[in-house]
């Protein structure tokens, strides 16, 4: 017991792994040959050899490995299926679980019970034990004086322990359960016995496994006929069924049918055909990549071939106003390590600006009045692109990404007005369509057609285990690069590091998420926007331009575009209705994590003026006109208006409920305070489309 052998995965195939108990240490590691998938290890007692069951060219057999020469021995070699090798203790015999017996009779029936069987390890002979006629006699554990047999057998329609006497033959039943002896599966062990026959079961019932421990003298054995047999208990109703019974007849004579010929069959070349996979929620994202993209509120489609070599994953979106809808359409290729696609998308941004100016209101009746305008613009970008991609997995949690994207960019602005006199006094609202290249003039920024191309590198890492709506465990990260070429030449880095700690019955969710667009066209490209509720909740571009409602000297809409942006989440997810085993409330239809937030985003540009502190510092101008000239009102007195360099992070905290609508998409409503804003006076209730980060 100073040693502990089992079998590891790794690079496609099983290997023998042995450690030492005490420190952990690993002693050994070695692949069986030919023998690429194995299991069911048992030491000999001198404790030179592991015999285990392996399967080569798909054929089930006994094997054992000398850990001092390091050969590999085939202990059976035939047709037949062997599995669950136990040495005795005096190290004279091999028992395991077989077919060979049943196989042996020729009979006509499809399925082959299991029975055991004895390798005698001088002499190299097999032979059955007979008992139980019919009966899956599974799972062989030699007793500590190597004189009898404990295994596991339905003989009766349940799954009970039994010890078969080697010398006189006779059998004892040492449990009597309704529901049984069984492991995961039903070929899976479930019986263990000590040198000193203390014996541990797993034992299933209530839809749970419990393992069980007890020496032998402690059973109330009895005992049975080694050939009484009766699977009564184990059919399914009806016991009699009206007219032919055609499956139980044909699996009866399975046999007896004419067996297809190996001539009759032909090699053709595999074709892949696609059908669906699943669907479910879509993603959200903001970068220009592929990488940082995505879609609220809408719907993904996986499709594959039978294989899963190929893959086509289809994705639409509508979030807010039609101009809103997006999509994507990709093939990924699978065949090899290296994984590689291509995609067309569709993907649109929304951000924006408020300004205040002087305007003029015209009436129904043709009359102009001199007006102050508080209006918001919001500028919609809509991206479409091809793009190529490939993937190299370094292992199961890292992986390099590459790609190469062309991408065409297209603008829509939709100004919000809200009107007021000179007093301040509110008049009306209104929205309206900007033409682009008026805008341009207007903002100073290009919002004219364009076309750029892209290349990409990302080191990427995910061992995280997902829960209900959102992961549980573990980590992700993303590290990335991309060089833009064509009508707009610039970088940008992408850092995106993400923690969960699971702490019973919560988890402690982090993230780190940080954008930045780096030379000289990357401050002349459309802002990146972070009031999306997928970073910060409680600043969407929605609820920053209210009806009649306006802020003077805080914080606006302006503080949330630029060039670069940061954002820092941190969450306390508590799985609230689903399992009975996670959830605080169990529940088999409605999946939910209700989840306490903390939420910082920061934007910015160069030149603009970091400070944090809960408000920005504005600065007084004169209002010009077109001309440049300083705008007066009806009193001959210079209109100002108030200006502001600084960028302040926009922090929020609330309460949100993830809820999972039966696999297809995550809804979380919310109710966030977002500090840093002066037009609510308390928080704000708001809906998204998303998966937790």
């Amino acid at each position: 017991s100073k040693q502990f052998a089992f079998s590891i995965f790794s690079k496609g195939r099983n290997e023998l792994m042995v450690i030492d108990v005490a420190s952990g240490r690993q002693i050994l590691s070695a692949s069986m040959g030919a023998v690429e998938q194995f299991g069911n290890l048992t030491w000999s007692p001198n404790g030179d050899d592991i015999a285990f069951s392996g399967m080569v060219e798909g054929q089930s057999d006994i094997f054992s490995y000398n850990i001092k020469t390091k050969q590999v021995t085939q202990i059976t070699n035939d047709e037949f299926s062997d599995y669950a090798p136990n040495y005795s203790r005096d190290g004279k015999l091999i028992a395991f679980s077989s077919d060979r017996a049943s196989r042996k009779l020729n009979g006509t029936n499809a399925v082959h019970p299991i029975n055991l069987t004895l390798y005698d390890i001088a002499t190299k002979e097999l032979s059955d034990v007979s008992v139980f006629p019919g009966a899956n006699n599974l799972n062989a554990q030699f007793s500590g004086d190597s004189k009898s047999l404990f295994f596991l057998s339905n003989r009766d329609g349940f799954r009970n322990l039994y010890q078969y006497n080697l010398a006189d033959k006779t059998v004892k039943q040492l449990t009597d359960y309704f529901t049984g002896i069984s492991g995961i599966t039903e070929f899976s062990p479930a019986l263990t016995v000590s040198n000193n026959d203390d014996i541990i079961y797993s034992y299933y019932r209530s839809q749970r496994y419990t393992l069980y421990n007890s020496p032998v003298s402690n059973f109330r054995s009895k005992p049975v006929d080694a050939t009484a047999v009766n699977f009564d208990a184990a059919i399914l109703p009806p016991k009699e069924t009206t007219g032919v019974d055609v499956v139980n007849s044909n699996l009866g004579n399975f046999e007896r049918f004419e067996k297809t010929s190996a001539d009759s069959m032909r090699l053709v070349p595999y074709k892949p055909k696609f059908r669906l996979d699943y669907l479910a929620n879509s993603g959200v994202g903001v970068s220009t990549s592929r990488f940082g993209t995505g879609l609220q509120g809408g719907i993904v489609g996986m499709f594959s071939d039978i294989l899963g070599r190929n893959q086509i994953v289809a994705n639409l979106s509508v979030n807010g106003e039609i101009y809103d809808f997006g999509g994507l359409v990709g093939y990924i290729n699978q065949q090899h390590r290296i994984n590689w696609g291509i995609a067309f998308s569709h993907i649109p941004y929304v951000t924006g600006f408020r300004e205040v100016v002087q305007d003029q209101l015209e009436y129904s009746d043709g009359t102009k009045v001199d007006v102050i305008n508080d209006r918001t613009n919001l500028i919609r970008t809509f991206e479409d692109q091809v793009q190529l991609f490939g993937s190299y997995p370094f292992n199961k949690v890292h992986r390099f990404e590459t790609g190469a994207a062309l991408s065409h960019y297209s603008y829509r602005v939709d100004r919000i007005s809200n009107y007021y006199d000179y007093n301040g006094f509110y008049l009306t609202s209104d929205k309206r369509k900007v033409n682009t290249s008026d805008a341009t003039n207007e903002f100073g920024i290009p919002l004219d057609p364009f076309k750029i191309f892209q290349l990409n590198a990302s080191f990427v890492g995910d061992n995280s285990i997902t829960g209900l709506t959102s992961p549980l465990d573990g980590f992700r990260y993303r590290v990335g690069v991309e060089q833009y070429f064509g009508d707009y030449k610039f970088s940008a880095v992408t850092l995106d590091a993400r923690k969960y700690i699971r702490a019973k019955p919560v988890t402690f969710a982090a993230r780190t998420y940080n954008y930045l667009r780096i030379g000289k066209d990357g401050e002349n490209l459309y802002p990146l926007f972070v009031g999306y509720p997928y970073f910060i909740r409680g600043y969407e571009a929605n609820s920053l331009y209210n009806r009649g409602n306006s802020v003077d000297n805080g914080f606006d809409i302006n503080q949330l575009s630029g060039s670069k942006m940061a954002v820092f989440n941190f969450e306390v997810r508590l799985p609230f209705t689903g399992p009975k085993k996670l959830a605080a409330i169990p529940s088999k239809f409605l999946f939910s994590d209700l989840n306490l937030f903390f939420d910082a985003g920061l934007a910015w540009r160069d030149g603009s003026k970091v400070a944090f502190k809960g408000q920005p510092t504005y600065v007084t101008e004169e209002v010009r006109d077109a001309n440049g000239q300083p705008v007066v009102d009806t009193d001959g007195n210079v209109i100002t208006t108030q200006t502001t360099n600084e960028r302040v992070p926009a922090l929020s905290v609330g309460i949100s409920l993830r809820v999972n609508v039966f696999g297809y998409f995550v809804l979380e409503p919310y109710y966030a305070i977002p500090f840093q804003r002066k037009d609510v006076k308390a928080g704000v209730f708001g809906l998204t489309f998303a998966p937790g980060w």
